[in-house]
């Protein structure tokens, strides 16, 4: 017995297709479940957290921005007031300076993202691979070395003032997935 994938892919475009889209964003989260971590990347074959988010957001929304997760937190996930059916993302703040893989970060930033699937659960796309977590576990981690834990809200109306303007060097594979009507 085997997959017959074209008609699994037919149907799974007919039910995306009628999705909100606080579901398309949870549905492109998942199916980065696995995938390896790569830095600077937002594809479904492996991404780097605010890449898994950007993409999610892009395959929800149809606005495309990529941008790190500190830029994410300031001004696309504005909104404190948060409800399950909105599309929500944790951050992880830094409480004082820090280094961050090989650059020093000031106190105040947000070197990590993850994009919230229902409440309390994330998928955290780190090394060495996506997968689904408890805020909880994650935050642990965090909290115990000097960062603060904050979730925030879509503002739909900032991702689209931002949207096609602040795109950094997408990779190659995300044109193998999503048509960006000729952004690069």
């Amino acid at each position: 017995m085997k997959i017959t994938w074209e008609n699994l892919m037919v149907n799974k475009q007919s039910k995306f297709e009628k999705m909100t889209e606080h579901d398309k964003f949870v549905y492109f989260l998942l199916l980065q479940f696995g995938s390896p971590y790569g830095w600077g990347k937002e594809n479904p074959e492996a991404s780097d957290c605010s890449g898994a988010v950007c993409m999610a957001l892009f395959a929800a929304t149809g606005l495309l921005v990529r941008t790190s997760a500190d830029d994410l937190m300031r001004r696309v996930f504005t909104k404190t007031s948060t409800r399950q059916g909105d599309i929500r993302a944790v951050f992880y703040i830094t409480k004082k300076e820090t280094k961050h893989f090989d650059r020093m970060v000031s106190a105040g930033t947000a070197t990590h993202i993850a994009g919230i699937l229902e409440d309390g659960v994330i998928l955290n796309s780190q090394e060495p691979y996506a997968k689904v977590r408890r805020i909880a576990d994650v935050s642990d981690w965090y909290q115990r070395n000097g960062y603060e834990v904050v979730v925030r809200g879509l503002d739909r109306e900032a991702l689209a003032r931002l949207s096609g303007k602040e795109v950094y060097g997408l990779d190659p594979e995300f044109h193998r997935y999503f048509d960006t009507g000729g952004v690069k």
